[in-house]
């Protein structure tokens, strides 16, 4: 019989304390593996917002605090001064001395309404600015066959509805529904994207100044450079020099302050993972060490029979290798299924976590190099039992 087969009958023998040291392995490469996807999903998930984003900003009227006297001195009160954005604000950003670097303008006004029975939130656009500084946008419905958005002609009496507003209010493309008591058709739906854009509807800029009796007036105007490597901070900047009445925030600092979120849940990963780790290599160690106190008898059959002190080691070495590896198969597994079904929900990632099977070799190398590494104190140990004294026992 060679130590490979003493090694398997010793693993049939003791199947509880086995299936327990396999246990404290798998959830140890599960955590790290869960953990890792989780981070490296996150990851790409910022690198596509910062693409999407690239060096766009957002104009929004400027807010101040002004101080309100009151006769006699008898005291005063702060209100907001809120600054109005126009249409005639436009061409300021074309003639802002940032225009070199000015790409896309698209205007928006934002406000509530009634569709159908429902109050809802209605987007002013210009289609073609809209849709081409956000190539991401996609109709899952529509009128017609265009199948680019940035060529769509929407009518003046027609929406576009996110795909949560079409379930809200129960319609589908060439439905009719009243807003604001004015008909408007549904020329189409989008596709979920997974953010606020869902629960929105979309229709012409100047109707919805109509509807809103607000003419003239924008709630906000986006703006895109023409590559992501432009100083958006300097192109903010010459905006408000050119636009007083309002601030200018760049998108792309919220990607990056996602990033910081990433690096701080990245650091909490480490440290959990290192404690589990931990954990499991405190399970491996009392349990091999348990193995080897109730097999000195059949260690010192083995050494009696000649069997050496290496023998020895290499039987107990082989018996958690071939454990460590089943576990890290199972751990890889578990991790990985861990990270697709909570990991959206821990981290809000929007779309699935794909399985990573990249970390199927280094989950299998970590279990097994724990379990080995922890297992040599008591593979020792064994190895220095003196026979004579082992067999006292028998």
């Amino acid at each position: 019989m060679n130590i490979f087969h003493i090694s398997l009958n010793n693993l049939k023998r003791r199947k509880v304390k086995m299936i327990f040291l396999m246990l404290g392995l798998v959830v140890g490469v599960a955590t790290v593996i869960a953990l890792t996807n989780i981070i490296q999903a996150m990851h790409i998930e910022l690198g596509d917002r910062i693409d999407e984003f690239g060096a766009n900003a957002i104009i929004l009227p400027r807010t101040e605090g002004m101080e309100m006297n009151y006769g006699n001195n008898v005291g005063s009160d702060l209100y907001l001064d809120l600054q109005k954005l126009t249409m005639d604000d436009i061409p300021k950003i074309y003639e802002s001395s940032v225009a070199e670097y000015i790409n896309i303008v698209s205007p928006k006004l934002v406000g509530a309404v009634e569709a159908g029975d429902q109050k809802t939130i209605i987007v002013g656009i210009e289609p073609r600015e809209e849709f081409f500084q956000k190539p991401w946008f996609s109709l899952k419905e529509q009128a017609g066959n265009q199948d680019n958005l940035v060529f769509i002609e929407l009518p003046e009496d027609s929406i576009i509805l996110g795909s949560a507003a079409s379930e809200a209010l129960n319609m589908r493309v060439g439905d009719q529904v009243t807003i604001n008591q004015q008909t408007f058709h549904v020329y189409g739906i989008l596709d979920e994207l997974g953010s606020e854009e869902d629960g929105l509807i979309f229709a012409n800029l100047g109707v919805v100044q109509e509807l809103l009796g607000r003419p003239g007036e924008l709630s906000m105007i986006e703006v895109s450079a023409y590559c992501n490597s432009c100083p958006i901070e300097e192109i903010a900047m010459g905006l408000e020099d050119a636009m007083p009445n309002s601030r200018v925030t760049p998108l792309r600092q919220a990607a990056l302050f996602r990033e910081e979120t990433i690096d701080n849940f990245s650091s909490f990963g480490i440290a959990l993972s290192s404690m589990v780790l931990i954990i499991a290599a405190l399970v491996v160690l009392t349990t091999m060490l348990s193995s080897v106190n109730e097999r000195t008898r059949e260690i010192g059959i083995f050494r009696a029979i000649g069997f050496r002190r290496s023998h020895i080691i290499q039987i107990i070495i082989l018996e958690v290798a071939m454990v460590s590896i089943i576990g890290g198969i199972i751990g890889y597994f578990s991790g990985s299924l861990m990270a697709k079904y909570a990991g959206p929900y821990i981290a809000q990632i929007q779309g699935d976590i794909p399985l990573q099977l990249d970390l199927l070799l280094p989950a299998i190398l970590l279990s097994t190099g724990l379990a080995i590494i922890t297992s040599i104190y008591p593979a020792i140990k064994a190895a220095k039992l003196d026979p004579a004294e082992a067999l006292r026992f028998i």
